[in-house]
């Protein structure tokens, strides 16, 4: 069986290892002690965190792209522009880091 950061490698600039490891352990524990079987447990797992695992890899490729094949000019660049830089690689996306509570990331 392949579940966490196994199932989907995430990259490191998501920022996000430890919090999605603690999110996967928790269901992973929770859906065995309900789940009538191991097997149905473990099909309930993949249903809960096969599309947060996807995200994050989706995310890591489109901040891999950003940052290395469109690489900013970083020592040009202002704080205020970083921010700017940093939400229109998020945007349409939520990330934990990168979005104040009840407020949308926007470009």
């Amino acid at each position: 069986m392949l579940a966490g950061d196994a199932a989907g490698v995430s990259r490191p600039h998501t920022a996000s290892g430890a919090v999605k490891a603690l999110q996967d352990a928790l269901c992973l524990e929770r859906v065995l002690r309900e789940g009538p079987t191991p097997a149905a447990a473990l099909e309930r797992y993949a249903d809960e965190r096969t599309a947060a695992g996807a995200h994050l890899v989706e995310l890591g490729r489109r901040m891999g792209r950003a940052q290395v094949e469109e690489t900013p000019d970083w020592a040009a660049m202002e704080q205020d522009e970083v921010d700017t830089w940093f939400r229109g690689v998020l945007a349409g996306t939520r990330h934990y880091l990168y979005e104040q509570p009840g407020a949308g990331v926007t470009a």
